[in-house]
């Protein structure tokens, strides 16, 4: 069953940026939250906790919550969740090297 993901982070986070790159680079569709910009979140992700660390990346799927997951651990996460664990094509990263060529398609 596929579910909504959302993926929490901190843009100074060097294993967050893996993590989005990893997801982009396998297609998967997800909500990105930047909790350097909402503490109440972050807040509210800490008691969802229920006394472990907040580490970023966290990601969510349903009532699902992951903390900093290895990559193997984030490959299995995505099987689970109905999300491709193999490397596809991205639309959005396409659709974004086309505009940065001016809408030139490179054949």
């Amino acid at each position: 069953m596929r579910r909504e993901l959302s993926v929490y982070y901190s843009p100074s986070c060097a294993f967050s940026m893996g993590t989005v790159s990893f997801l982009l680079g396998r297609g998967a569709d997800f909500r990105l939250v930047n909790l350097d910009e909402d503490p109440a979140l972050r807040t509210r992700l800490e008691k969802r906790l229920a006394g472990r660390k907040l580490e970023t990346p966290a990601l969510a799927a349903g009532s699902d919550l992951h903390v900093a997951p290895s990559l193997s651990q984030l490959k299995k996460l995505l099987e689970a969740w109905g999300l491709p664990a193999q490397a596809a094509p991205h639309q959005k990263l396409k659709d974004a090297a086309a505009k940065r060529r001016g809408g030139r398609d490179p054949r």
